[in-house]
């Protein structure tokens, strides 16, 4: 079991996830950034996980809901 640790910048502070299944990060990190004004778009995210493939899976998948919010 992998635990990762996700932080998103967001006006109103960090917001600080941590879950053990790469899937509900994802799907928790989506929702939060798609709750975010367009205006507060691109913003700053860290990802912290042993596993370094699913470290740079999650943060590519992160940033590529960021580029779909704004390019839209």
């Amino acid at each position: 079991m992998v635990t990762i640790s996700v932080m998103i910048a967001t006006p109103g502070g960090a917001r600080i996830l941590a879950h053990s299944l790469e899937r509900e990060a994802a799907l928790a990190g989506e929702s939060i950034l798609r709750n975010l004004e367009l205006c507060a778009l691109p913003t700053a995210l860290w990802i912290q996980c042993a596993d370094l493939a699913v470290a740079l899976r999650l943060s590519g998948y992160l940033n590529g809901v960021q580029e779909e919010m704004i390019a839209t």
